[in-house]
């Protein structure tokens, strides 16, 4: 089935994008809010690390965990419903 091979890999391209995609705005978002509610960078740079007090780093971890699971999560399917349209959900098949 050379089709399904060919729409396999485009929908595995398509949710590489989406994922890549919805890091970097992840990152970049939770960058900008822990600036504004703590006044410091973010806890990224192992040098920092004994800057931060240990709840700080585990709120952050936390934080950043999330924020990257929910917009990979919308990501992945607005990139479906474009990808797929009305006949064809990548997600489901």
């Amino acid at each position: 089935m050379p089709g399904k091979t060919t729409v396999d890999f485009a929908w595995k391209a398509t949710a590489a994008v989406a994922t890549l995609a919805a890091g970097f705005v992840a990152d970049k978002a939770l960058g900008t809010v822990w600036k504004a509610v703590t006044g410091k960078p973010t806890p990224n740079d192992e040098s920092q690390l004994l800057e931060y007090r240990l709840m700080e780093v585990v709120a952050f971890a936390a934080l950043s965990g999330a924020a990257l699971a929910v917009t990979r999560e919308l990501a992945l399917r607005k990139a479906a419903a474009w990808y797929g349209g009305r006949g064809h959900n990548p997600l489901t098949s």
